[in-house]
């Protein structure tokens, strides 16, 4: 498969294995696959080897945080990050990765109002014990918070999606230290709703460069 990667930059990797104490996939599971050098292995793979995108392929590439720990620890210079970015746009372009109902669940991180609503009731939800377990859902999300203030124009805080909807006590705790030391604060609100951080980490490129 054509993962639309640049071929010197996949054999810009030498396999030293100096990146590995830098991934946090790695350290946890200490799979060979869940490592930059691992994926980067995949990569070369599929895109030069022509070998099948299998789910365990799909699953290496899909548990990438895509932190780029690895990158400053690289005497080679690999853009990992660059790398894995393309591989999983190629892929959700495919329809390998990134199905319907989760392009569908990720719909409302541009709308405020929507969010909100939908974390309300995922909040309810949670206290009645209806999410499942297999969704990973360590947060616990406020049925109620504060709402944020404008107190100046000095610092502009970008508030975005889900941050803002189910940790907002954070943005509050940073804005009153901002405040403490002198400076005024506008929360970005509704001006940037989101960053695209998600989509692109889903592979939407398209998606990520209208909401960056």
């Amino acid at each position: 498969m054509d993962l639309k990667l640049d071929p010197d930059d996949l054999n810009s990797c030498v396999q030293c294995g100096l990146c590995l104490p830098h991934c946090p996939t790695y350290r946890v599971t200490g799979d060979e696959a869940m490592s930059p050098r691992g994926r980067i292995h995949l990569m070369r793979e599929v895109h030069l080897a022509g070998a099948p995108v299998t789910g365990e392929v799909i699953r290496s590439f899909e548990t990438c945080v895509q932190c780029r720990g690895c990158e400053p620890a690289c005497p080679s210079g690999v853009p990992y990050g660059h790398l894995m970015e393309r591989t999983r746009e190629t892929l959700a372009d495919a329809g390998e990765i990134t199905p319907r109902w989760q392009r569908i669940a990720m719909m409302p991180l541009a709308n405020p109002r929507l969010l909100q609503v939908g974390s309300r009731l995922l909040a309810v939800a949670q206290r009645l014990k209806l999410v499942p377990g297999r969704f990973g859902l360590s947060t616990i999300i406020p049925l109620r918070q504060d709402p944020l203030r404008t107190s100046g124009r000095d610092v502009l805080m970008f508030t975005g999606c889900v941050m803002d909807a189910w940790q907002r006590d954070v943005h509050l705790a940073g804005q009153r230290v901002l405040e403490a030391a002198g400076f005024g604060v506008m929360p970005t609100g509704d001006l940037a709703p989101c960053c695209g951080a998600l989509h692109s980490h889903a592979g939407l490129a398209a998606n990520t460069r209208s909401y960056a």
